[in-house]
């Protein structure tokens, strides 16, 4: 079969929908030997093209079709229409995969899969873009029920699509995202001691990581740390990893609020600096108001990290038995647990060695194949 994959999430800075796009890419063109996968994108007038994320070969080729510039075609798309995807590439595929919540109009037949992650910007509105949320619930309603089949990535945004689009179970696989246990594993004191001399981190850590913005939480974790016992705060420090998020001010100036305990906000961190600290940290928090799947916590487990994080949404489908969750709007819960975890060494190693255990479950080559069935039973269909 000839597959067009659209590729917007590959091409743009990838956030986590283009890094799930291209891991299940890389899986699928190790996996399939009888299909051709074709990346489709726009080659925006006055915009010049220079990235392939992946590299061409007998299994994969590009096709980029010169079109608007950006600005315009954004404004289109946002307010007034999607283009038929199949006319603008002049071709008819078997199916066209849409990793990125829409699924564009086909007007020459071809079958179709979108993937759908979560439904944050209905159940939880509040902490979505307006512009964001209005292109989706724009959109949504009508890719699922025009595509063939719907992926999503847990169990718990399969029955919030089932409930609020009407979708039958038969017509929504999951396909969780995992983790490279390659790079993700627990790295000697030598890494993590060169991590925290990178970082300036001199005591033990409480970490977080991931983006500052509301939905994480962030404000939870800095009130839950500050009612910590006077001797675990003069011991510990608590590290926030991670880049600029929308809507932050209020998290700054809880941090500024809070300058006499020792807070250390890392900014963004690159990928490879990651797993030293996340193995050096006594604790990862992890306390999000909704997420549709959580992969820190997953990368947390596997380098050997205990974890508390939230008992909503998907996160107890990520964590199982191996971390602590607590109600995210409990601030004195979280403070509980993090000394629990903080004073009990006995606990600290069983979390260790199911988080370990747990994390293990979640890989990419696993995922990769429960797509390529999808792939095979739609275009046999």
């Amino acid at each position: 079969m000839k597959i067009f994959v659209e590729g917007t999430p590959l091409f743009l800075q990838r956030t986590g929908v283009g890094q799930y796009t291209k891991n299940l890419m890389d899986v699928l063109l190790k996996l399939d030997e009888r299909n051709h996968y074709t990346i489709f994108g726009f080659l925006f007038i006055g915009k010049r093209f220079t990235n392939k994320p992946i590299p061409e070969g007998p299994k994969l080729s590009y096709k980029l079709v010169r079109y608007l510039p950006s600005k315009i075609f954004n404004a289109v798309v946002r307010r007034l229409f999607l283009p038929p995807l199949d006319l603008l590439a002049l071709s008819k595929p078997d199916i066209f995969f849409f990793p990125n919540f829409v699924r564009y109009p086909l007007i020459f037949g071809a079958k179709s899969i979108v993937v759908i992650y979560d439904l944050s910007y209905i159940v939880q509105a509040q902490f979505s873009a307006s512009p964001n949320r209005k292109y989706l619930t724009r959109y949504v309603p009508d890719s699922v029920k025009k595509a063939d089949h719907v992926i999503t990535i847990s169990q718990n945004s399969k029955k919030e699509i089932m409930e609020h689009y009407g979708v039958p179970s038969q017509k929504i696989t999951i396909v969780t995202p995992a983790i490279n246990h390659q790079i993700f594993f627990p790295r000697p004191d030598k890494e993590v001691e060169a991590i925290r001399q990178k970082y300036d981190i001199s005591k033990p850590y409480i970490l977080y990581a991931g983006t500052l913005e509301p939905r994480k939480n962030i404000i939870g974790i800095l009130d839950a740390f500050a009612e910590l016992d006077a001797g675990l705060l003069q011991t510990h420090a608590l590290v926030l990893a991670g880049g600029k998020g929308w809507l932050d001010h209020e998290i700054h100036a809880k941090i500024k609020e809070l300058s006499e305990l020792d807070i250390i906000v890392t900014g963004y961190l690159p990928d490879e600096d990651l797993p030293a600290i996340y193995s050096g940290a006594s604790l990862f928090v992890y306390p999000s108001f909704y997420e549709g799947f959580g992969i820190p916590p997953l990368e947390a487990m596997a380098c050997g990290v205990p974890v508390i994080t939230s008992d909503n949404s998907s996160l107890p489908e990520v964590v199982g038995d191996a971390g602590i969750m607590i109600d995210a709007h409990s601030t004195p819960a979280l403070t509980r647990s993090m000394q629990k975890v903080l004073t009990d060494p006995g606990l600290v190693k069983q979390l260790r060695g199911r988080g370990l255990k747990q994390a293990k479950r979640f890989n990419w080559e696993q995922s990769g194949k429960i797509l390529l069935e999808v792939i095979n039973t739609i275009g046999r269909a």
